[in-house]
């Protein structure tokens, strides 16, 4: 995520059919959307995509072709979350491998504001890192495209908290970048979920990321599409459906 979590981050992609001019017009569009909902389609409790279990699992699809999985695990200490993010994609024609990645990421967050970001990435065999720490109203440290800029409100690309969308800005999870985006709201449908189908509301990001992300009402992330060499998509599965820990590859130093 498959992404910055992956790369688009691997994952950038897709055009908009609204795109917010300035911030001003960002902030009359969800003025706007809660004039028309009675309130934003989507919870702006940034622990709402948490489950009780504490696990989110994805399955990620090139083509409807299952490609490999995205995994996060919650650790509560407090006040504080952390997140261990795990990724791997594999893209295949028959044994003859094309396409691989591979991408790890611990975040702890307090308060709904990222206080640090260490991750790994082999990019199809680029290697990326990011070493972030909040100090005072930025974030310092190293990363293999950081140029330092990274100052708060801002989030990174681990999708899981709703307020994701939200954003003008973000922090590329696997090299440190600052991604400039715009958010388009497109309306709410019907997505594959664990068990049947939940309805959830589609935003689509343009810019240093795009893709079309979906998120419930109550704050769950659900879906992710975004084209690269064909349509990639995630649809949550049960944490049972991921490969154990024991088999997850590892990323080597890259700093």
């Amino acid at each position: 995520m498959m992404a910055h979590c992956v790369s688009p981050i691997i994952l950038a992609v897709l055009p908009a059919t609204f795109l917010a001019k300035s911030p001003h017009a960002l902030l009359v569009f969800f003025a706007l959307l809660h004039s028309a909902y009675g309130a934003d389609p989507v919870s702006r409790d940034w622990q709402s995509g948490i489950p009780a279990d504490n696990v989110l699992a994805y399955e990620v699809l090139r083509n409807d072709k299952r490609i490999g999985f995205h995994h996060i695990q919650f650790t509560r200490n407090g006040d504080e979350v952390r997140a261990d993010i795990h990724i791997e994609l594999d893209v295949r024609l028959g044994f003859i491998p094309l396409f691989g990645y591979t991408h790890h990421n611990t975040e702890i967050w307090r308060d709904g504001v990222l206080q640090s970001l260490a991750s790994k990435t082999d990019n199809n065999g680029k290697l990326a890192f990011a070493d972030l720490v909040l100090k005072d109203d930025g974030y310092l440290g190293r990363g293999s495209q950081y140029e330092g800029g990274l100052v708060l409100p801002i989030m990174s690309t681990s999708y899981f908290d709703p307020n994701f969308v939200r954003q003008q800005s973000l922090i590329s999870s696997q090299d440190g970048r600052l991604l400039e985006i715009k958010v388009a709201y497109l309306g709410a449908e019907q997505v594959p979920d664990i068990i049947g189908s939940v309805q959830a509301h589609r935003f689509r990001l343009t810019g240093n990321l795009e893709i079309d992300i979906w998120y419930t009402k109550d704050g769950r992330w659900v879906r992710t599409e975004f084209s690269r060499s064909g349509m990639l998509s995630y649809r949550p599965v049960s944490p049972s459906k991921i490969p154990p820990k024991s088999e997850w590859r590892t990323v080597e130093a890259n700093e």
